[in-house]
């Protein structure tokens, strides 16, 4: 499908909203931003969800009608539009209802694709997408343009088309596998895979089906459009051959054709012509490998959009990096205090244990996803002094690692953490990254590092006054 017939199937889907019938499913960011833009483009809106949201009519537009603490099945026969929240799976069957009465079944993120004509820059993957989305965004405004980022990230799409209108040059946007369940024509201009590594399987029923998922942010780019994709990573080098849209890659191993890569510490791009060199390694602002991949990732997507190395340069020596992912919280007795509660799967701890020198003790553990914890193996012997777990994960953890490395039941992460302060020693690291979703102790992974960070803090005396 062209670019062409895609922005003119948008326009049209949009001037047809004041005669739609929509339920808006789950009132989370994005089902409210999603409702509310629907609203006030004259559709009938029915905003839904099994919880009960204090304050929700209060943030929604006059008129949108409110089912919560349940949902009614007749609702969704009647209704020509369903939003859905990336966190309802697909199977759910009030979305088997709508779709028996005649349904478009989309997400948030198609919803917003369709309200704006202006490009997006779309990243996906397993592990890093939330940090390349705001190095790319980044990237984009030291050269002047005006890339607002969202998505998956935090903001909603919706609410950046709604807020930024037509001020935005382009629109950098994060998108997990969910939301691309119900996105049927979502164009990137250039589309980012960072890498694929095992997550989500309770959702999909095995890897294959999550890669395919996420390959679905190419499957409507045209001749003009770009991806760009993880050339170390099999499960997403192999997108590189397929598809008519121009093909990168990057790599923190070897130099590629086409893309960005890391060599003998110093990072190159090309995309024709002769090979630019950007930066040294060291140059950038933030360590470790995994945030290396990040912006050799944001320099190949910003690199195709124009953008020169001087801009990307500037970027990488002023990064911080993003709260909860290798974000170092205290520094304090020669002891490093490190907060990466967004590693919940085995590839993201993994990439953070490469990022730290040895002498590290682990914090790991919370709600299991049961993934393949071998991967974890070779860097727990060679970084790991001492292994503290937390969580429903502790048994299987234990039972896993207790021959690489010594094992500790700590139970709550107030108590690992005091443990941990008693153990280590000069010159090691206390690490947070526990290879599991929150979901058993805290609200979210957000929840969870910020805890971290207040018991780390006061155990290292760097508590604010």
């Amino acid at each position: 499908m062209t670019s062409a017939v895609l922005a003119q199937g948008s326009r049209i889907w949009a001037e047809e909203i004041p005669s739609r019938r929509a339920v808006v499913m789950g009132m989370a960011r994005t089902g409210r931003a999603a409702a509310a833009a629907l609203a006030r483009r004259g559709a009938k809106v029915v905003a839904t969800d099994m919880n009960e949201p204090t304050g929700l009519a209060e943030e929604l537009p006059p008129g949108v009608a409110l089912e919560l603490g349940g949902h009614s099945e007749e609702t969704f026969r009647g209704c020509d539009l369903l939003v859905v929240s990336p966190g309802i799976p697909a199977t759910n069957p009030f979305i088997a209802a709508a779709l028996e009465g005649g349904a478009e079944v989309i997400t948030e993120i198609e919803l917003a694709s369709r309200l704006t004509s202006a490009p997006i820059a779309a990243v996906t993957g397993t592990n890093g997408k939330t940090t390349t989305t705001a190095m790319l965004s980044g990237i984009l405004y030291e050269a002047g343009i005006k890339a607002p980022a969202g998505g998956n990230i935090g903001r909603p799409m919706t609410e950046m088309v709604e807020e930024e209108g037509d001020q935005a040059d382009i629109f950098v946007c994060e998108v997990s596998s969910f939301q691309l369940e119900w996105s049927p024509t979502l164009r990137p201009r250039v589309a980012v895979m960072t890498n694929i590594t095992p997550d989500h399987l309770d959702r999909h029923s095995d890897l294959g089906e999550y890669a395919a998922l996420k390959a679905r942010l190419f499957s409507n780019q045209g001749p003009e459009d770009a991806k760009v994709v993880n050339g170390d990573d099999p499960l997403t080098a192999r997108y590189l051959g397929w598809g008519i849209q121009q093909a990168f890659s990057f790599s923190r191993k070897a130099a590629h054709r086409q893309g960005a890569w890391a060599e003998k510490g110093e990072i190159y791009i090309l995309m024709g012509g002769e090979p630019e060199r950007v930066c040294a390694v060291d140059d950038l602002s933030v360590p470790g490998v995994h945030n290396l991949e990040n912006f050799l990732a944001a320099c190949a997507a910003a690199r195709f959009l124009g953008v020169g190395v001087e801009d990307m340069v500037r970027l990488a020596r002023k990064f911080e990096g993003l709260p909860h992912r290798m974000e170092i919280v205290s520094r304090s007795g020669g002891v490093t205090w490190i907060n990466d509660s967004k590693g919940t799967n085995v590839g993201a701890t993994t990439m953070s244990l490469m990022s730290v020198e040895g002498g590290v003790l682990l914090i790991a553990g919370g709600t299991d996803k049961g993934g393949d914890l071998s991967p974890l193996l070779g860097p727990m012997r060679e970084r790991v002094r001492k292994l503290f777990l937390i969580g429903e994960a502790a048994d299987r953890f234990a039972a896993f690692f207790e021959s690489a490395v010594p094992v500790e039941h700590s139970g709550t992460l107030g108590e690992a953490v005091r443990r941990a302060a008693v153990e280590v020693r000069t010159g090691e690291t206390v690490l947070l990254s526990p290879a599991c979703s929150s979901f058993d102790q805290f609200r979210d992974f957000e929840h969870r590092g910020d805890v971290f960070r207040e018991f780390a803090k006061a155990v290292s005396g760097e508590v604010e006054s």
